[in-house]
This record gives structure tokens, C-alpha cells and sequence, in this order.
């Protein structure tokens, strides 16, 4: 009788044992597969667009981008669209809106030829559309979005690079050896000594990396609207500080 007790005692652990490895392997499974979801070179589970974003394209120019495709005749009408001085004032005169976006057709880019001479650099403006319609017919409504001309790495590019960039090319790695984590690293080399961004060279190797089906674009999971926001603040804007 103890022999029989003994033995089915012995059973039991060996069971327990068993599940017990069996829960391990699971885990450790589980463990891996988590980092490799979340490694660099996976693709990220992204929050929906927001309805409309809006940033410099030139110092006389507006990139605005929604989170649908639009229809172009609609897109381009430039009465649909209103820029007003958040701190009151008349509304800027926009004399054109050209659908840029040759991806996703989300981007539209609005022309205010009186900012030439009176260039409201680092002004907040309320952008609204109103009606713009969608690809497929359907009225985007009024959308509205407050934004500051110009672009500075201190505003709005820090944050941009931080969100998309920098846990790739920041502190804890660094592929490539290049940094994005800093203005200084932004313009210092990687593999070789060739700067990641060079001011004013909208073919720098930053930018060219950002285009449309290039790595970063795809690894990043960017929009049109991004890549023009890199390419503008690199070329329009000098990459200032």
C-alpha cells in the first residue's frame, strides 16, 4: 500500500513538474515574442490619425493634412479653408490649395502669398475646413486646428523625433549609430561621417530616409504629412534650433 502511495505521490509531482515546465516554455515564448513586437524593426499599433493637423510648409506656404483621403476638385477649393490669427485679426488670404499628397491623398497645401512680405514666423494661427470632401463623397464637416508657423527643432521637431525616432536612435540604442534624441545628434555622422541632417539640403540622409517607401517611412509608420514636415524644417527652415 505505502509502495502504491509512494508511487501515485511520485506521478503527481512528475505531473506538476511537467506543467509546470510546460507554463515556463510558455512564458518565456511569450516573453520573446513580446520583443520582438516591439523591437525597431517591427511594425507599431498606432493611435487613429487625428482629424487634422496642420504645420509650415515654407514661410508663405501651409501643409494641412486629414485623416481620410479627399476628393481633389474639393480639396483644391481654396474657399473652404480659413486661417485666422489666434490672437484675433483678418483672415490671411489664401490664394491656393493643392492636393500634394501622391500616397495617400491627405495632404493639402495652402498658399498665402501676403505672408512674403509680412511673415508671421512663430505665430499661432486657427486653421478651419469646412465641407472638404472625402474620396468616396462624403463631407469631411468643419474641422479646426490651432498651429505656429514656422518650424523649429525646439517646436515642433523635438517632440516629432521623440515620438517617431528616438527609440531606435536615442539613448538606450542606436541603430546605424546615428541620434535623433538631440539637435547635436541630428547633426553629427553615423556608420560614416556624413551628417544624418545637413541644413538647408532637403537630399540630406535624415530626409531621404523619410521619403515615401523608404526604411525609415515604412519602420516609423509616417503619413505624407510627416515627410514633408522633415523635408520643410531641413530645407525651407535651414533645420533651425
Amino acid at each position: 500500500m505505502r509502495v502504491t502511495e509512494y508511487a501515485l505521490g511520485s506521478s503527481l509531482s512528475s505531473d506538476a513538474l511537467q506543467r509546470i515546465c510546460t507554463v515556463l516554455s510558455t512564458l518565456v515564448q511569450a516573453i520573446a515574442l513580446a520583443i520582438v513586437l516591439t523591437g525597431c524593426d517591427a511594425p507599431r499599433v498606432l493611435a487613429p490619425p487625428p482629424p487634422l493637423r496642420a504645420a509650415s510648409a515654407a514661410s508663405y506656404a501651409v501643409d494641412v493634412e486629414f485623416d481620410v483621403p479627399l476628393d481633389r476638385a474639393s480639396a483644391e477649393d481654396a474657399s473652404r479653408y480659413a486661417l485666422t490669427p489666434a490672437g484675433g485679426g483678418a483672415p490671411a488670404s489664401i490664394s491656393s490649395a493643392t492636393l500634394v499628397d501622391t500616397l495617400y491623398g491627405r495632404v493639402v497645401q495652402l498658399v498665402i502669398p501676403d505672408w512674403l512680405s509680412s511673415n508671421p514666423d512663430t505665430t499661432d494661427f486657427d486653421l478651419t475646413t469646412s465641407g472638404v470632401q472625402s474620396v468616396t463623397g462624403g463631407s469631411t464637416g468643419t474641422r479646426s486646428v490651432r498651429f505656429r508657423t514656422g518650424l523649429s527643432y525646439r517646436a515642433p521637431m523635438q517632440a516629432w523625433f521623440d515620438s517617431r525616432c528616438s527609440r531606435c536612435h536615442g539613448a538606450t540604442r542606436q541603430d546605424g549609430s546615428y541620434r535623433t534624441d538631440s539637435y547635436a545628434g541630428l547633426l553629427g555622422g553615423g556608420t560614416n561621417s556624413t551628417p544624418n541632417v545637413i541644413a538647408g539640403d532637403p537630399s540630406c540622409l535624415a530626409v531621404v530616409k523619410c521619403k515615401p517607401h523608404n526604411s525609415m517611412f515604412n519602420l516609423a509608420t509616417l503619413t505624407y504629412f510627416d515627410y514633408e514636415l522633415i523635408k520643410n524644417w531641413v530645407g525651407s527652415f535651414n533645420a533651425r534650433l
